[in-house]
């Protein structure tokens, strides 16, 4: 996940900076035409700057006819959106909004954003909350503080759980089976100097983010980004998600961190208490 500098223009993501060509997935199960949706879908995602039909074609191979029946079905069922000029196509925040666990009518952002907006003013820095979803946290949705030069993260973005403050406490409050199985297939490829990489070293790491009830990202997704974060846990007590601020480096130190981290441990375990 990267930071947005509200002084700058957004920098691109690793996605963005390298086209990707996703390949169709055969599922086995004879739905050639949901399979290339899917493919589709997760097409879109790796490029959030938006794509073009033709850059749906070069992609994935696909025909200018099914390109244009498969990106048209999805515009009307709200999945993506389509933005001119170009026009260019990309998510919508329907599969975000069905990602979310409920409390009887409410979403889980609904149930955030207060403890959110408390976050926010106390620390002064932009909030988040987010989800795991395979070996990445997904971001659900941020209220942006209140600096000149503020850091935040898009609903929509990802990054990867060994690399930041959000995925890191997701991973500390697994059960020992599911953090060993988790560990085992996650890739720990090296974003930053920062970043640890060592399945081994990660493991230790992961036990002190426990017994400190909170995690730090010193730059271990990008450089001069800081993250502080603490987990979210749904009605049976299992972590599911995490409520993190963000902030340039020389707001956001180690000993920030330590005087920051009960406000947002207690902002996470607001949304954990409003989940029972």
């Amino acid at each position: 996940m990267r930071a947005k500098a509200a002084t700058s223009n957004p920098a691109a993501s690793r996605a963005t900076q390298r086209k990707l060509h996703t390949k169709v997935r055969d599922s086995g199960a004879q739905s050639p035409a949901l399979d290339r949706a899917l493919a589709l879908l997760e097409f879109i995602s790796a490029h959030p700057e938006g794509v073009t039909q033709m850059d749906i074609r070069k992609g994935l191979g696909f025909s200018g006819n099914l390109v244009f029946r498969l990106t048209k079905a999805l515009v009307t069922h709200g999945y993506v959106a389509r933005e001119e000029p170009g026009p260019r196509f990309s998510l919508s925040r329907k599969l975000l909004q069905l990602a979310q666990p409920r409390r009887e009518e409410r979403s889980l952002v609904q149930l955030a954003w207060e403890p959110m907006r408390w976050l926010r003013d106390v620390t002064g820095e932009s909030a988040h909350i987010g989800v795991r979803s395979g070996c990445e946290c997904i971001v659900l949705d941020r209220v942006i503080g209140p600096h000149p030069f503020k850091c935040y993260v898009e609903a929509g973005a990802h990054g990867p759980l060994h690399a930041g403050a959000p995925g890191k406490v997701i991973l500390a409050w697994l059960s020992p089976k599911e953090l060993g199985l988790k560990l085992r297939e996650m890739p720990l490829a090296r974003l930053t100097r920062h970043t640890i990489t060592s399945r081994t070293a990660l493991a230790r790491h992961l036990a002190e983010v426990k017994r400190n009830g909170y995690a730090m990202d010193l730059g271990e997704t990008l450089e001069g980004h800081h993250c502080l974060g603490a987990p979210v846990f749904d009605a049976d007590g299992r972590v599911f998600a995490s409520i993190w601020i963000t902030a340039p480096a020389p707001r956001l130190s180690e000993a920030d961190g330590e005087r920051l981290a009960p406000s947002v441990i207690q902002a996470a375990q607001t949304v954990t208490e409003a989940l029972k």
